[in-house]
């Protein structure tokens, strides 16, 4: 019953892609609007508390909140402390409504970043667009798995960052929906929802997208926030306050 259900809400309707995208630009909107005031001496906690309180005030359900300061960046799913946030962080944020969730890592820092940094930053988005190229109507995300992996190497972060975090995959009414493996054999569809989320030591890239027949459209996008045109997409760079 599983598996039919997961492949009856593949393809979302109209409808659902309007209120999937409604979600997940206010969602957008929230990281930018207290991301955009953080300091570095606000904690972890004090980050995540904010991002939640926006939230479930938009209606919705934090189902994810996870903060790391700087010298915890190479976390890869870390959960808030008391720690002051410092020269740089990462906030996540998942939340659900109407049963749909939407996902999204944002990145925020207080000086220019390091060369090492922001090379990195820029070889997973390098990372992200080949997975994009990947995801098509038709592809199984068996088969999109090995081409995460081949990207890993391809941009030079190693055969084994995959290994360090779950990958994502399709999402709408579930987080992910489910987890990209090698044993994963689903099919993507057209107007399927989906989160990849590669990422390697200090780096992560997420968003909520959908597949439409005119390619790949972000939907927890806010205009605000900074981005870099990536093969053609528009795509988030670290916030520099």
């Amino acid at each position: 019953m599983a598996t039919e259900l997961r492949a009856a809400r593949q393809h979302l309707l109209p409808g659902e892609s309007a209120r999937y995208a409604h979600l997940s630009a206010e969602l957008a909107g929230i990281m930018t609007d207290v991301l955009s005031t953080a300091r570095p001496d606000a904690t972890e906690f004090e980050m995540v508390s904010a991002l939640a309180g926006r939230v479930v005030g938009a209606g919705a359900e934090p189902l994810v909140l996870l903060c790391n300061e700087s010298s915890r960046s190479d976390f890869r799913h870390p959960l808030a402390t008391h720690a002051p946030v410092g020269r740089r962080a990462m906030a996540v944020v998942c939340a659900r409504r109407d049963g749909l969730v939407a996902n999204i890592t944002r990145w925020v820092r207080f000086d220019a970043g390091t060369p090492e940094e922001r090379h990195a930053e820029s070889r997973i988005a390098a990372v992200e667009a080949d997975i994009f190229d990947a995801t098509v109507p038709g592809a199984r995300l068996d088969h999109v798995f090995g081409e995460i992996k081949a990207a890993y190497t391809r941009h030079g972060f190693g055969a084994e960052q995959w290994e360090q975090h779950h990958q994502g995959g399709p999402t709408g009414y579930a987080g992910r929906d489910p987890r990209v493996t090698a044993a994963a054999t689903d099919t993507v569809f057209l107007n399927q929802p989906f989160t990849w989320n590669p990422s390697g030591p200090g780096v992560k890239i997420e968003d909520t997208v959908q597949l439409t027949e005119s390619g790949m459209k972000v939907l927890t996008v806010d205009d605000r926030w900074p981005a870099a045109t990536v093969n053609g997409l528009k795509r988030p760079v670290t916030l520099q306050l």
